[in-house]
Formats: structure tokens, sequence, C-alpha cells
């Protein structure tokens, strides 16, 4: 009988750091995280634009935009063309949050409008769909980032949690629900006389292997010195992305041989995609290959039943 078990022993990946910064305004977040050397800047709010020589002396380079869209272009090219750049940096991501909810506001008025003839479309609750449509964009994002060989450092503006009777409870970051579950590493930073400290808040590592301690000086060598300077300081690989004819390719062998949209569907969560076209290079080829495996002969019986394109 063969065996039906798929689980291996997993090996050991030394993954890229991938932190998640909040903190107070003004604790300095943004010049803690330019501390990092050879960055790509993503400023949304131009709160980079003062630290220009410093930006200058360490290799790195900024671009600011508070677009949601022009943003994510900017990290699929980092994703795919060859630089030198080992860390991007987006600060802060609570502005990028709140320009995709712009974003789809605007195109539900619009629409709202439009099959309603209402003037006031703008007072309307959007709901669940309006939500699914923010989240799925958000998602998008982050999805880019754990594809990127690259450091990430994201900054969140801080704020107050209130319990009963409006009394403060905490503090939290201001962002997406679920940002601290995204991020490997998840870090508050407070300043205590002329240090920044950073208070690490979560950590996934096995236990009792944890490479942070549960506080430290914030500064680029205690990251050489914690979470390994090979890791940080390594060149980013550019990945390959699946094709426009690869996509066809794919959906034409799909729709050929009838496969199921569960089947589909385990694929797409298996590479953490929307669609084909989120795919890289080798896992859109693995897809390609198991088809032709699987169903080489109701493929062969297709090809020879089309019948000739005239004067072929």
């Amino acid at each position: 009988m063969v065996s039906k078990l798929k689980a291996v022993v997993p090996e050991k990946i030394e993954k890229r750091l991938k932190l998640f910064l909040y903190g107070a305004a003004g604790v300095g977040k943004t010049i803690a995280a330019l501390q990092f050397p050879n960055a790509y800047i993503i400023d949304t709010e131009k709160g980079s634009e003062n630290y220009g020589e410093t930006i200058k002396s360490s290799g790195s380079v900024l671009y600011q935009s508070n677009d949601y869209d022009d943003i994510k272009s900017q990290i699929e090219a980092l994703l795919v063309e060859k630089h030198d750049y080992r860390t991007l940096i987006i600060d802060p991501i609570t502005v990028i949050y709140l320009s995709i909810q712009d974003k789809w506001t605007k195109r539900f008025e619009k629409d709202a409008k439009e099959k309603n003839k209402q003037a006031n479309a703008e007072m309307q609750d959007f709901g669940m769909r309006f939500w699914g449509k923010v989240k799925q964009e958000y998602k998008a994002l982050q999805r880019l980032l754990l594809k990127l060989d690259m450091n990430v450092i994201v900054t969140a503006h801080q704020k107050d949690v209130y319990g009963a009777g409006f009394s403060k409870t905490g503090v939290t970051f201001d962002s997406m629900k679920g940002d601290d579950y995204f991020f490997d590493h998840v870090f508050r930073l407070e300043k205590r006389g002329k240090d920044r400290i950073a208070i690490t808040e979560k950590e996934r590592a096995e236990i009792g292997k944890g490479k942070f301690p549960a506080e430290f000086e914030w500064n680029y060598a205690n990251f050489l010195k914690y979470y390994g300077a090979d890791t940080i300081k390594r060149e980013a690989q550019a990945v390959k992305m699946a094709t426009i004819a690869q996509v066809e390719q794919l959906n034409e062998l799909v729709n050929t041989v009838k496969i199921d949209d569960v089947v589909v569907e385990k694929w797409l969560i298996k590479a953490d995609a929307d669609t084909f076209n989120d795919f890289t290079e080798e896992q859109i080829l693995k897809c390609i290959a198991f088809i032709e495996k699987k169903f080489e002969g109701v493929l062969k019986k297709d090809t020879v039943e089309k019948p000739k394109k005239e004067g072929k």
C-alpha cells in the first residue's frame, strides 16, 4: 500500500528580518529605521525628508508617495529587479492602509450614485463587501513583503487602548488589525534619555531560542549581533514571477482538462496568491508540469481532435 502521507522534516531556513515597529509620536521611529544602510525607503508622510544627509551617507534612497497602487508597483519592482538594496523601509504603513480605504470609498460612492442616483452616497455604510476589498488589497501588499528577498522594516503610529469607563488600559499600533500576527518580530519603541529602547512584543522562534532580549537599545549593531550579520547583509535575489504566456498556458490547461475549482483553490492557498498572476515562475511551472503529466492522454487526444485552421 502506497502511503498518502506527505509531511516531511522541515529544513532550517535563515529567514530575512521582517519587523513591525510602532511607538508614540516623536519617539524617533523614522531615524531608528534609517540606521539600516543600503535601504530603499518608502516615505508615506514625508517624515524622512529632514534626514537627507543620513540617507545619502548610508547608501540608501528615498521614494515618497502615499498612494497604494504606486507603492505596490515599487515593491513589485524590488521583487523582480536586480538591485543593491538590502532593506525595505515603509514609514509608516498607517498611511497606506488609509489610502486603500480612501480608494475603495471613492469607488463605492461612485457606484452607489450611478446605481441609485443618490447625492448622499458618501453617507452610506458599505458594509462587509467594502471591508473585504480593503483587506484583499492590504493582504496583497503583505504577500509581496513576504516574497521579497530583503529585510523589511514597517513602522506604524501608536494609539491608546481604552477599557470600561473610557479608562486607558494600554497602547497598540494604529494600522490594520492583525499586523502584529503577519510579522515575525514586533517591537515597541520608547525614548529613555538619549537612548531609544526596543521592547520585544513578539518573536517567532523555537521555544527558548529567541534572538532578541525582552528589551535592548535600538541600533544597527545590535541587530547584526542578535539576528546575524550574514543574514541582514545578504545580497537580495530577484524573484522570477510567472509570465503572461505561462499564466495563459495554465488557464488553458485548467479549462481543457476541467481541473476542479477546489484543486485550483488549494494551489492558490499554497502559493499564497489571489490569482495565477501572483505565482512565481517556479510555482506556475510545477502546476503546468503536474497537469501535463497527469492528463497526458487527455491532452494528446484534445490536440489530435482540434480541427486544423485554414491555410495551415
